[in-house]
């Protein structure tokens, strides 16, 4: 009694955390340092086996990049990532004393929900006020939404997937999961979320090409119709257009992206820092200060209009894409390590649906963002990757 007594306080610490990660910073961490302490008091190593996994690639990448920044003297700057990528193979440590995988989606789709909801009456108020939607290409945007567009756009699929499983599996509650789903799908498509919105129809694709039993020629027929609605979308919606730079012509659209889409910048710098000498083709940059910097004197030197350099300069943009990330620190041992990851990944995952959906979602918002510079990021990954993905039990719940 006394032992189920504490596993029910240790998972509802966990639904806590989840709920609460949404809408704060401080409170998470404090959830987990408690979980910490439970999790020690009753630490077993007995109970955890030695396999080779996804997790355990990465976990390789991880000690290869502090070691070499121990090598070259860079490891305090360097530790303000690599925290980050501590703290998710950490929480994922903890996550395993779970023993209830169907109530713990359900946390999780509930703090999401609850952020959509939260996000949506900010919208309410705004829209009342102003008679307009600000979701193109202005700085009203943030404003608008708990997160930052990317990532509750991200946050949004990861929720829509939990949503459509649940509908799956579940009996009683299908028409409300199908519901929820709908909803988010439409949420997406309201704040004009890209990469969420391509995601979705790079999930659909796969769907219908890999996972749904029809005949070739169907499979053929239900996969040009998802590219041919994404058109549709993309070509009929006017904040949806102008976030994917849709103009006239190729070269006005190609100028307004260069225009407004800072990853251009960004990734153009990136490329330009690997021909300088320091540069490791193996091994990469000595430290993230270097980059930092190398991107900044980029910056400084290649943007002509003096706001936006400015700009650029005081948000100290990162590379916005984990697998540069990855190259201009790592070098081709680091890019080869976080590849050959997601390649284990969609190995372990091939059988189940979600767990491939899941996976080409973090994937593709890896192609946008660095998600372990941020804790945020580092939490979901946890969660979802680390410990959804494995999960080969489904639950009629």
């Amino acid at each position: 009694m006394k032992n189920v007594i504490k596993q029910n306080a240790f998972d509802y610490l966990i639904y806590i955390l989840i709920l609460t990660l949404f809408f704060s910073k401080a409170l998470p961490n404090i959830l987990l340092v408690l979980l910490s302490l439970l999790y020690l008091k009753d630490l077993n190593l007995k109970d955890y086996k030695k396999t080779f996994s996804a997790g355990t690639i990465l976990f390789v990448l991880l000690l290869y990049l502090f070691f070499k920044s121990l090598i070259y003297g860079s490891i305090v700057y360097d530790l303000k990532v690599y925290k980050g990528m501590l703290l998710l193979f950490w929480f994922s440590l903890i996550l395993r004393k779970i023993t209830d995988i169907e109530r713990f989606k359900f946390f999780i789709l509930l703090g999401i929900n609850a952020c959509i909801v939260s996000s949506l009456f900010l919208i309410g108020m705004f829209f009342y006020k102003n008679h307009t939607l600000p979701f193109a290409n202005t700085a009203e945007v943030n404003n608008l939404l708990l997160l930052e567009r990317p990532y509750i756009g991200f946050v949004a699929v990861l929720g829509f997937l939990l949503s459509v499983e649940k509908a799956v599996v579940s009996i009683k509650q299908k028409w409300i999961y199908i519901l929820n789903a709908i909803v988010l799908l439409l949420f997406i498509i309201l704040i004009s979320a890209r990469i969420s919105i391509i995601t979705i129809f790079c999930i659909a694709v796969v769907y219908f090409l890999f996972y749904y039993k029809v005949q070739w020629y169907k499979k053929i027929l239900f996969t040009a119709s998802i590219i041919v609605l994404f058109g549709i979308i993309v070509m009929t919606n006017k904040n949806i257009s102008e976030r994917f730079f849709i103009k006239n012509n190729i070269e006005e659209s190609l100028k307004v992206a260069s225009d407004y889409e800072p990853r251009i910048v960004i990734w153009n710098c990136a490329n330009k820092m690997t021909a300088k000498k320091d540069f490791l083709l193996l091994s990469g940059f000595s430290g993230y200060e270097t980059i930092t910097n190398n991107f900044l004197d980029c910056y400084a030197t290649t943007i002509e209009n003096q706001s936006k350099k400015e700009y650029f300069l005081s948000e100290k943009f990162n590379s916005h894409n984990q697998f540069i990330d990855f190259y201009l620190i790592g070098g081709l041992l680091g890019l080869v390590l976080f590849v050959s990851f997601f390649i284990k990944l969609f190995y372990e995952a091939k059988s189940n649906f979600f767990a491939i959906a899941i996976a080409i979602s973090f994937l593709l918002f890896f192609f946008v963002e660095n998600i372990f510079y941020r804790q945020f990021g580092c939490y979901l990954f946890a969660i979802f990757i680390l410990n959804l993905v494995p999960q080969k039990k489904v639950s009629n719940a």
